[in-house]
């Protein structure tokens, strides 16, 4: 017999029985969504109740938001449960149940979860292959999940979150939420530079706000000038791919002295976009093994133990472009201070000046005890700044953190200002020489 017909032949027997079995290791299961928005979040919390009176909440990425899934096996001994999940239907994200405190929840629960006696509805064929092939990672590329990354600076897995950068307050068994910013990080408009704050409402996705004026001025020092503002809207977005912000404030809006730095001098980030992409990556011992083996060849040093390369941490990279419009304006220093004045605009940073570069590194530990960012923002207009920051919870519902904010020696942007002919003032953030601002802060999650 020729050895092609053969292997064929050997190739065809083998599908066949892998066929069979798959198939009727697929008849033997039982799988469902369930679509009752009470059950869902009735379960979940009673889950996440278990997990809280046993210490084990560090670990839980569940939301009471989710949908659960389930899947039963049948066998001679008759219906067991082969396994439980939650998906999240924003991100597309399968979370696993810890099943050793699932057993320890009500067993009228659990039966009331296996009973199916409420709302359900048939899983696709595409969740189902998510449903049973779920992992760390998100999919066959076994690429890192971003969400883990994205709710440490975005979204929140508390209920309340309050620290002096921002406040977030969701409603129970909803993916809906109140959040309060002050300033604009992404665009390099930090709230110690710029004190407006942000009011919105949002999900895991997407963010619909409105800028309100700051109520005092930021701290002015002698090398500082910070920002003004005024009324204004915006929008932002965040996928695993792509996102971004688009914001405009209104500078035809009366104005007051007492909410303004400089009269004679009014910067007003007047309109900004950013658009960027993004991906997210595992960190393990190993991206450091690498790293210090590289410093002990260079030393001529021999190895050192071998560490476990289990991933502990998300790093998830933005790279995009930004555009930042400003106005240069000023009003009347001799009217009263309680009395309502037009501005009067004297230049604008528009075009290619208005374009820049943005790059950010965010790192969220898998314990989510911890999480850094690094960020890079830089405009062709001349304008730029470096920021890191760190936070940690220390206690319970405590955290304490800080953001280091740098500004290089000449940031800044150069307004014409129209008194004479050859006139301009350039607007420093942090003076000429530029300088670096330490803020520490205390958040508080519930």
């Amino acid at each position: 017999m020729n050895l092609n017909i053969l292997n064929r032949i050997t190739l065809l027997v083998l599908s066949t029985f892998l066929l069979k079995s798959f198939t009727y290791a697929q008849s033997n299961l039982i799988s469902w969504e369930v679509a009752d928005a009470e059950v869902n979040q009735k379960f979940i919390e009673a889950y996440l109740n278990v997990l809280i009176k046993n210490d084990k909440f560090d670990s839980n990425t569940i939301q009471s938001s989710d949908v659960i899934m389930v899947q039963m096996e049948k066998s001679d001994e008759g219906l067991s449960m082969k396994r439980l999940r939650a998906k999240n239907y924003d991100s597309g994200e399968f979370r696993r149940f810890q099943m050793d405190q699932v057993e320890e929840m009500s067993k009228s629960m659990l039966e009331e979860i296996l009973d199916r006696k409420y709302k359900w509805s048939e899983i696709t064929r595409r969740d189902l292959s998510e449903f049973e092939s779920y992992n760390s990672v998100d999919n066959i590329l076994q690429e890192r999940s971003f969400k883990r990354a994205r709710d440490a600076f975005w979204w929140s897995t508390s209920q309340v979150e309050v620290s002096p950068k921002n406040a977030f307050i969701r409603q129970k068994g909803s993916n809906q939420a109140f959040r309060m910013e002050i300033g604009m990080p992404d665009m390099g408009l930090h709230r110690q530079i710029f004190n407006n704050i942000i009011l919105g409402l949002s999900n895991d996705i997407s963010s619909t706000y409105v800028i309100v004026p700051q109520i005092s001025s930021p701290t002015a020092t002698e090398d500082s000038h910070p920002l003004d503002g005024t009324f204004g809207f915006g929008f932002k977005f965040d996928t695993h791919a792509i996102g971004g912000n688009i914001s405009y404030m209104d500078s035809g809006n009366k104005f007051k002295l007492k909410g303004v730095n400089t009269p004679e001098h009014m910067v007003i980030p007047s309109a900004n976009g950013l658009l960027y992409w993004s991906n997210t990556f595992g960190l393990n011992n190993n991206n450091f093994i690498t790293i210090l083996g590289t410093i002990r060849d260079l030393l001529g040093r021999g190895g050192g133990e071998d560490m476990d390369e289990k991933d502990f941490a998300s790093l998830r990279l933005k790279v995009g472009m930004s555009l930042s419009e400003f106005i240069h304006a000023s009003i009347d220093s001799t009217i009263g201070k309680s009395e309502s004045q037009n501005l009067q605009i004297t230049d604008r940073i528009i075009g290619t000046e208005a374009l820049g570069f943005f790059v950010k590194a965010e790192i969220a530990t898998d314990d989510k005890r911890t999480k850094l960012y690094g960020q890079s923002n830089t405009s062709f207009g001349g304008m730029s700044s470096i920021s890191f920051g760190l936070e940690h919870n220390v206690y319970k519902s405590f955290n304490i953190g800080f953001d280091v904010i740098t500004y290089p020696s000449g940031s800044g942007l150069e307004f014409d200002t129209k008194k004479s002919k050859n006139s301009s003032w350039t607007w420093y953030p942090y003076g000429e020489k530029g300088g670096s601002i330490f803020a520490p802060y205390l958040s508080i999650h519930f």
